[in-house]
């Protein structure tokens, strides 16, 4: 049902994007019949996609370019609306400047180069703030002994999205900015695959997880694009993770150095996971806890049941205006650090994007944590 009401959203906001592009272009008669065949070939990539009527290079590109056109009719739509709305003003106030009606197909042909231009420097500015990772650093301190260890760097990454769009060499980048913080402990705090794990493992893209340099490993707590089997067993990305040194954590928790706990939460949209209080059932309390929970609700689980950093993504802080908002009223917080009583929290916007490749909030964030016990 959620599928179909944004396929509707989407087929709606690409009619409304045609018929305005299609009045703007009346100076080029018939010649904007081609431009309008490009654009539906473009817009329909996903279908051609789920048809499986093309393969290989042709496959990838429209793959790039469906997703795209998803940013493109997104804010395309915005700026129409914009322009609509001004329009409608300009009627209410009988306003007609004399400049735009001298010749009016030369005025909106101007408009839609203007609307193509600006749309084309979104998309530019958001593709080259989408590929390059940037480390936020902080420091939180937990009121708890671990053992003879006074400090721990943590490295946590979520929502990488390996797949079709973000690939090895991407994937490589990140892993260098790893690298170069030295981190005691790396977390992969879920929707490391983009869905399908065949092009992933196809191409090997994990084996730059084992490059990672790290004390005491890298742990894998699992997201909603990583589907478990039968809503409960491992299933091939999370195996094939596990191949490349990167250790799942499902509804699981380790005591590290006999220092700290590390409880990996199965994903919420899995069909049956355990409760923080039962994943915490018999530890040794005074050992700090860290929670890997992919979705960031109910945070009060978290504080009331004693848990010290909880860890999240999947909000990608709404990746592109003005969907942040969006993200900003259905979570407590869509981004950065919290703390409820004694329980510390850092969702992160992700190192990957989902769906189009583009970022016009927020950055691909690498979380280094400094942990002062």
């Amino acid at each position: 049902m959620w599928g179909y009401s944004l396929l509707s959203a989407y087929i709606a906001g690409c009619l409304y994007v045609f018929v305005r592009g299609w009045q703007s272009l009346e100076i080029l008669k018939r010649n904007r019949l081609w431009v309008a065949l490009i654009y539906w070939i473009f817009a329909l990539s996903f279908v051609l996609l789920r048809m499986r009527l093309v393969s290989g290079a042709l496959y990838d590109f429209l793959y790039f370019i469906g997703f795209l056109m998803l940013a493109f009719i997104l804010k395309g739509f915005l700026i129409l609306l914009a322009i609509d709305i001004f329009r409608i003003f300009r009627w209410a106030t009988k306003i007609k400047p004399d400049f735009i009606y001298r010749n009016y197909q030369l005025s909106k042909a101007f408009m839609f180069g203007a609307v193509c231009f600006v749309l084309i420097t979104i998309l530019v500015a958001g593709y080259s703030n989408a590929q390059i990772p940037r480390a936020t650093q902080l420091t939180i301190a937990v009121d708890k002994n671990a053992g003879q260890i006074a400090t721990l760097r943590i490295a946590m990454v979520s929502d990488v999205h390996l797949g079709n769009i973000y690939g090895r060499k991407s994937l490589a980048r990140t892993v260098n900015l790893i690298n170069k913080h030295s981190p005691d402990i790396v977390f992969l705090v879920g929707d490391i695959f983009d869905g399908n794990p065949e092009p992933v493992i196809n191409d090997d893209m994990g084996v730059e997880f084992s490059r990672l340099q790290t004390k005491y490993g890298v742990y894998f707590a699992n997201g909603n694009h990583e589907r478990l089997r039968d809503g409960e067993g491992r299933s091939i990305a999370i195996d094939y993770l596990a191949s490349r040194g990167v250790q799942p954590l499902l509804d699981e928790r380790v005591l590290i150095d006999s220092s700290f706990y590390v409880v990996g939460r199965k994903d919420r949209s899995t069909r049956t996971r355990k409760t923080i209080p039962e994943l915490l059932n018999g530890i040794d309390e005074r050992f700090p806890v860290i929670l890997l929970d992919h979705q960031p609700y109910n945070l009060e689980e978290a504080e009331q049941a004693g848990v010290d950093l909880q860890l999240s993504g999947h909000t990608h802080r709404g990746q592109m205006f003005p969907l942040n908002f969006v993200t900003g009223k259905i979570y407590e917080r869509d981004w950065g650090f919290l703390q409820k009583g004694k329980t510390k929290f850092y969702i992160s916007c992700g190192v990957g994007t989902w769906g189009p490749p583009i970022r016009t909030v927020g950055f691909a964030e690498v979380v280094i944590i400094d942990l002062e016990f």
